[in-house]
């Protein structure tokens, strides 16, 4: 959403916007919000695996920016976060620019593992916290170098920008 409503507050819209997920009931919902805000055809809603490593690294256009947020940190195995981080610095070129977001830490966990099953069939949602430090890595090793980030308060919240390289 909030994606889109930046788009739809652009003088000029970009060339091309790309929303992707998992889920088809998601993507039915995205592309209803992209019709309400009458934006413009560039701007899609599909549904991908953001871990199939082919995929991504060929998508056309080539992105300038990508933005992974609310993703990481549910799956717990770095190899998939790995695969997901190649395919997109396989598609971007030198200077495009990542947004990743993360949670190093969380108050809630046990409530949210008992509460939100949706995407695990039923079971727990346990959230994968990392360190900062090794989100960071991971992106490093995926082509990618860090130049910025904000974290809010409570330190649970990270966001952060990485230029392809």
């Amino acid at each position: 959403r909030y994606v889109l409503d930046a788009v739809a507050k652009c003088a000029v819209p970009p060339a091309s916007v790309r929303l992707q997920d998992y889920s088809q009931l998601n993507v039915g919902l995205g592309t209803r919000l992209i019709a309400e805000r009458n934006l413009p055809t560039s701007v899609t809603f599909r549904q991908a695996d953001a871990f199939d490593t082919g995929m991504l690294a060929g998508l056309k256009p080539a992105p300038d920016l990508a933005i992974v947020s609310g993703l990481y940190e549910l799956f717990a195995d770095n190899a998939l976060i790995s695969r997901s981080l190649g395919g997109l610095a396989g598609a971007m070129e030198p200077g495009a620019l990542l947004i990743y977001t993360n949670q190093p830490w969380h108050p809630q966990l046990e409530m949210i593992a008992r509460s939100l099953t949706s995407h695990r069939g039923g079971q727990a949602w346990v959230m994968r916290r990392r360190t900062q430090g090794e989100m960071d890595q991971l992106v490093k090793a995926a082509g990618f170098e860090k130049i910025d980030q904000r974290i809010d308060q409570w330190g649970i919240f990270t966001v952060s920008v990485a230029q392809r390289v």
